[in-house]
């Protein structure tokens, strides 16, 4: 029996970010992520290990060593509040599509 085509998971604006949270993101000092970090709806602090610096001049993200990308939370300057608001949905409606996925078993003999 031919397999069927499996489509790929729309992951939407959340395909933006390496790590994307609703809970939190804790790190230790060895990490070394690579693109943005993100969580909402929860503050920056919820970003923890990372020694977070915020631009001055742009208070919509913030910087760290351990990142190479963008620190992202829900309480940085506009437009990131609703930037993260779209990200949290687009990743939970992936994770509802790619949950409610079946996949046949292959006859790999």
């Amino acid at each position: 029996r031919a397999l069927e085509e499996v489509t790929s998971v729309d992951l939407g604006t959340a395909g933006n970010f390496a790590i994307l949270s609703k809970a939190g993101i804790s790190t230790v000092p060895t990490s070394a992520i690579t693109g943005d970090i993100g969580v909402s709806p929860l503050a920056a602090e919820a970003i923890t290990g990372f020694t977070l610096i915020q631009d001055v001049t742009d208070r919509s993200r913030s910087t760290s060593v351990q990142v190479t990308g963008f620190a992202y939370a829900a309480n940085y300057a506009s437009p990131t509040p609703s930037t993260m608001t779209t990200a949290i949905g687009d990743m939970e409606r992936a994770y509802t599509d790619a949950a409610g996925r079946t996949v046949a078993a292959a006859n790999l003999n």
